[in-house]
């Protein structure tokens, strides 16, 4: 192998030297888990002199501890991967010698302890949230063993506790930092260098264009492992130089105003009502007191004591390549009936966003979880995070639909609507499911009806078995106009509908996936309202998001 001369230096390549990467805050080497903590430490020199200085250490899940440091490290062929961020310590020292002594965590207790601190603090909707939450702190502990990891997403009106509960988050998950007014420069290394879980409440306050544009970035590419943004950056020298920078890590949100769809699809949705239980209002969280430094010295000691049991775990779902394994793995896993097709509302998306939760359900179960009381049944947690997933593919379906079908109900509307006078709620209905090739099972006379009412007709009379709703011919054209529904359509929107599926069918490529661009140019020749049929494509199911910029996947 050839040598070169720099100076007095002599640099040899040395190609076939397997070094590993160490991350600075936590991972996996040579088959050995590590947390990096800072310790305050004596260093003596050679005149007998010493200081005191904090250090990093590596403490890992054969109780050892390692120091942070270029020849330590050489000697086991370690290569540290980032510039350490020195975090204030969120596993106490205390606790991390109790550890080194041989101290374990319960699995069990240590979940249980997470649902009664939610409990204590926070009103979720049922009693699945309760579960979701704390494993999903647990899971920030081991999400870098996943190849992807939800955000979670807290919405509800003003003084509903979306604060409160992201503060929760903040006391209990993985090297978190919670901040509404953070610099995306400070984002970027945190997630990347701290593997930290990013907090942001009122991302309503991210609105300038600048900021917005490279934090949505970073929401967008953070949930899957692998993924870079690129920035700019001006080292000393003063030349701006692109950097790639690892944006995967556990993120929260919080806002009234909600999410797009675009980053919703990377969410597990928490809607929050006002509570009513007067303590939990009045308990305030002091995220100094012992009891999250507790809680969190359990969720260290419970990733290094197990985390080859959950990757296995994790591993064996996803060994489920084909859609249909992972579905009846999903069916077996259900603890009450399913009725039919509600397994095929999940998404390929959610399943991936969702395998680490069931993954960490297993687990749960696996130590005998189920017995537990939280659940106020003898339901697997498995089964409560199934039915929390159907559940929540269920209403983000129904809130897709509800903006797609109001659009439809316009259309149906505008085309049939020639005068004023009573017509038929099942009329109406009938009129809308034309539109659709297959039965659409939210497609029923009380939708139409409710959809009316939300629409701003609001005069009925009862016929019969069925209602009629007063419609005028200038109200429906004025909600055309509001609606973006074109009033002189050169083509029928069933007929624009097929037309696009025909295009679909002869565009996808090879993958199954379509060019975005080229359908909207399609559509465009067709429609004022391109991206209206896009949408309602995917309400129908026909495309899905793929997470790949300017494409779209294909039923």
């Amino acid at each position: 192998m050839s040598e070169f001369k720099v100076g007095d230096l002599t640099v040899k390549p040395q190609l076939n030297l397997e070094w590993r990467s160490i991350h600075p805050a936590i991972g996996i080497v040579d088959d050995i888990a590590y947390v990096g903590v800072w310790v305050p430490s004596e260093i003596v020199g050679k005149a007998g002199l010493s200081s005191v200085k904090r250090l990093l250490y590596l403490v890992t899940s054969d109780r050892e501890m390692v120091l942070a440091n270029e020849d330590v490290f050489r000697q086991r062929k370690w290569m540290i991967e980032y510039k350490p961020i020195e975090f204030q310590n969120r596993w106490s020292l205390k606790h991390v010698k109790a550890y080194l002594d041989g101290a374990s965590a319960n699995p069990c207790e240590t979940l249980e302890r997470l649902i009664e601190a939610y409990r204590l603090y926070v009103e979720l909707p049922c009693e699945a949230e309760y579960i979701y939450h704390a494993l999903w702190d647990i899971g920030t502990y081991f999400h870098h063993l996943f190849n992807a990891y939800p955000y979670i997403y807290v919405g509800g009106v003003k003084r509903s506790g979306k604060t409160k509960l992201l503060t929760v988050h903040y006391c209990l998950a993985f090297n978190a930092f919670f901040s509404n007014n953070m610099s995306t420069s400070s984002i970027y290394r945190l997630t990347q260098n701290a593997h930290g879980t990013l907090l942001i409440d009122e991302t309503e306050k991210l609105s300038q264009p600048d900021r917005a544009l490279e934090f949505r970035s970073i929401l967008l590419a953070g949930y899957k492992k692998g993924q870079k943004v690129y920035r700019c950056e001006k080292p000393r020298r003063e030349t701006i130089q692109p950097e790639a920078f690892d944006v995967y890590a556990p993120k929260g949100l919080a806002n009234i105003q909600g999410l797009e769809d675009v980053l919703e699809d990377r969410c597990k949705v928490t809607i929050l009502r006002r509570s009513r239980n007067r303590g939990i209002l009045n308990r305030e969280i002091d995220v100094e007191a012992e009891l999250w430094s507790g809680l969190r010295n359990g969720l260290y000691m419970l990733y290094l004591n197990h985390w080859k049991e959950v990757k296995q775990i994790y591993d064996e779902i996803g060994e489920l390549s084909e859609r249909s394994e992972l579905v009846n793995f999903l069916e077996t896993q259900a603890n009450e009936r399913l009725r039919d097709g509600d397994l095929d509302l999940i998404s390929s998306r959610m399943l991936e966003i969702w395998k680490p939760i069931f993954a960490l359900a297993c687990f749960f179960d696996s130590k005998g979880f189920a017995h537990a009381t939280f659940t106020n049944s003898l339901s697997s947690l498995r089964s409560l995070m199934v039915q929390l997933c159907i559940e929540n593919a269920k209403a983000r379906i129904a809130e897709d639909m509800t903006e797609t079908g109001e659009t439809l109900l316009t259309q149906v509307l505008f085309e049939h609507v020639k005068e004023d006078g009573f017509y038929k709620v099942k009329t109406i209905r009938e009129g809308m499911a034309n539109l659709f090739d297959e039965e659409q099972k939210w497609l029923t006379t009380r939708w139409v009806a409710n959809a009316l009412k939300r629409l701003g007709f609001t005069e009925k009379r009862r016929v019969g078995t069925g209602y009629e709703y007063k419609l005028r011919k200038q109200d429906v054209q004025d909600l055309a106009l509001r609606m973006g529904v074109e009033e002189k359509p050169n083509e029928s929107l069933k007929d624009i509908l097929l037309k696009a599926k025909d295009w679909i069918v002869e565009n996808r490529d090879e993958n199954g996936l379509i060019d975005l661009f080229n359908l909207t140019e399609f559509l465009s020749g067709l429609t004022d309202q391109p991206a209206r049929i896009v949408d309602f494509l995917k309400g129908e199911g026909q495309l899905f998001n793929v997470g790949i910029v300017g494409k779209l996947g294909v039923k």
